[in-house]
């Protein structure tokens, strides 16, 4: 074949495979958007339940949790346009946990303690594919269907006492609030500061925390334990202080309507010494054995909120700990306080448990963090 025909022949390859490889690199992109247009409406109506069943559980109203719900799916966009969520997609019932861990959903059940969304996007609400009619696909209609109930829970707040919650909030080791005199004294006397030390926001997050969870649902069990490293007269700051500490303690025990019992728990703590390192698995270790113990309910969601301002340093990793918590069916959120605090550790510990990470770059943050897990708490997907 002579030049001229092989590359006339090449000519005719081209033009011929040059619209195919175009039109399915647009079939690709499409499949693509396909699937986060899936991902997010299947985001926005989890969270519009989630929504839903939050109202539902703190106010008994339908109204108000059809509001919530119909609220919230507008502030999430799925196809580049908000989800605009109607009462008729919404049902009502009553959820029951399985034995086999399974959630059973009966509708119009009363009492009401689920809201269910089937969310369907047809029509206008549809998503827009890009090749359209080229591929006589013009549209996507996702649909999702999700239920959120409110269930009893069970509540372990396992927070960091170790001395670093005396510091300030630059995220600076051995940074102190202005009141706290650094000599001659060692500092390490001294409570942490009422107004401007780690500890002093730290309460008033929980105090939030607290509060929230009492006005929406009294029916959860909450406990408090604290935890550092073990303090002895033989260790430089015992000595000096003359006081020991062990490394955790179950500072208010599991039970209903503890929220005054560990504000005041959380305070009396802020009115002593600090002392010690970072022993994170001592905390996890007993936030466990308190969700397991004698006051446990058998079908209580169960739950640790981790709370921590620095890296561990003593004791075992705790991923070892996260794990015999997920065998005994504990999740733990995680939160990380300042910019010294190990993220890497704590997103670890959420993830092995299924938990959340949530990371509180100053006190507004924090308080803001404890509202969140306050108003979620009570809220489950079943499916």
């Amino acid at each position: 074949m002579s030049i001229k025909k092989r590359r006339g022949v090449s000519l005719v390859v081209v033009a011929i495979s040059l619209p195919v490889f175009l039109f399915m690199a647009l079939m690709a992109v499409d499949i693509a958007y396909m699937q986060l247009a899936r991902t997010e409406h299947r985001s926005a109506t989890d969270a519009a339940a989630k929504a839903g069943a939050e109202a539902l559980s703190r106010t008994g109203d339908k109204d108000e949790a059809i509001a919530a719900a119909i609220a919230i799916a507008g502030k999430n966009y799925v196809g580049g346009k908000s989800l605009a969520l109607t009462a008729d997609e919404m049902v009502f019932g009553r959820s029951s946990l399985q034995e086999d861990g399974s959630w059973s959903f009966e509708e119009d059940a009363e009492p009401f303690t689920s809201v269910r969304i089937d969310s369907h996007l047809t029509g206008d609400k549809s998503v827009q594919l890009l090749l359209g009619s080229i591929a006589s696909i013009e549209r996507f209609s996702p649909r999702r269907i999700a239920t959120a109930a409110y269930a009893d829970n069970e509540v372990a707040l396992v927070v960091d006492r170790s001395h670093s919650m005396c510091f300030d909030l630059s995220g600076v080791d051995w940074r102190y609030p202005p009141a706290i005199p650094t000599g001659p004294a060692d500092p390490v006397i001294y409570p942490p500061d009422a107004n401007d030390s780690r500890w002093a926001y730290l309460e008033a997050a929980i105090a939030l925390f607290n509060s929230t969870v009492s006005a929406i649902d009294t029916s959860q069990q909450v406990a408090l334990v604290t935890w550092g490293s073990e303090i002895t007269l033989a260790n430089y700051e015992g000595n000096l202080t003359g006081q020991t500490f062990p490394e955790a303690v179950v500072d208010v025990p599991l039970g209903f309507n503890t929220y005054t019992a560990i504000n005041s728990a959380i305070s009396a703590r802020g009115d002593n010494v600090m002392l010690g390192g970072t022993n994170m698995t001592s905390g996890i270790n007993l936030g466990t054995n308190v969700l397991t113990g004698e006051n446990t309910r058998p079908n209580a969601n169960k739950t640790m909120i981790l709370m921590s301002d620095g890296q561990w340093n003593k004791g075992g990793n705790p991923r070892s700990a996260a794990v015999d918590a997920k065998r005994e069916g504990i999740t733990i959120h995680t939160v990380s306080f300042l910019e010294g605090a190990d993220q890497d550790d704590m997103k670890m510990i959420a993830s092995v448990t299924g938990g959340r990470h949530y990371h509180a770059s100053d006190g507004e943050e924090l308080a803001e963090v404890f509202y969140e897990l306050a108003i979620s708490l009570p809220v489950v997907l079943t499916d």
